[in-house]
């Protein structure tokens, strides 16, 4: 029987794009990859932690509690540099509260007067459970936060954030050159030296 990886989350992006990295790193590859969708009646983690790596770390030994199968999980997210953590973890829930991501960004640009942008940092924190070992990674991209969308690809935030070293936000770049200039790009690659 062939060995199997669970991928601990049902955000569709962030699926396509964890296997990507998989792929491009050469990770896994002679594993089937499932899914939290590909298995019935598991349940979903408490995420209630204080940072995205433990946030991650809860997601992964919670699935791999739950199915014993080697696990790989991600907890992401942006802080803006002028509000003390915020979104920070909260990222997602922040959609939730204000009704989408226009409605979050407009809610951290009302907080400044005459600012069309923000010094921001993008997060990913990956936790991969194994029967033998835990490995954690920290990826992260310095840019800014600008209050209207611009670009069609990615998903999320991806619209409104620019990464330092360019001029196009994620969702303007082509699918490719935003996975290689990403967040989740920065983790992968620290986790592909560890393994």
């Amino acid at each position: 029987m062939k060995n199997r990886l669970l991928l601990g989350s049902g955000n569709l992006g962030k699926l396509k794009e964890i296997q990507f990295y998989l792929k491009y790193f050469d990770l896994y590859s002679d594993y089937e990859v499932l899914t939290t969708k590909d298995l019935n009646n598991l349940t979903d983690p408490v995420e209630d932690a204080l940072t995205f790596q433990e946030n991650a770390e809860i997601k992964s030994q919670h699935y791999f509690n739950l199915t014993g199968l080697t696990t790989i999980s991600d907890d992401s997210g942006f802080i803006i540099d002028e509000l003390d953590n915020y979104p920070g973890v909260k990222t997602a829930r922040a959609v939730k509260e204000h009704g989408s991501e226009q409605s979050v960004i407009d809610f951290i640009f009302s907080k400044f007067e005459n600012i069309n942008q923000l010094n921001a940092t993008f997060y990913c924190a990956l936790s991969l459970v194994t029967k033998e070992k835990r490995y954690n990674c920290l990826g992260e991209i310095k840019g800014k936060i600008i209050p209207k969308k611009k670009g069609i690809n990615g998903f999320g935030y991806d619209p409104y954030f620019i990464p330092t070293q360019g001029e196009k936000t994620f969702a303007e770049m082509s699918g490719e050159n935003k996975l290689l200039a990403s967040h989740r790009f920065q983790a992968f690659k620290l986790l592909s030296n560890q393994i």
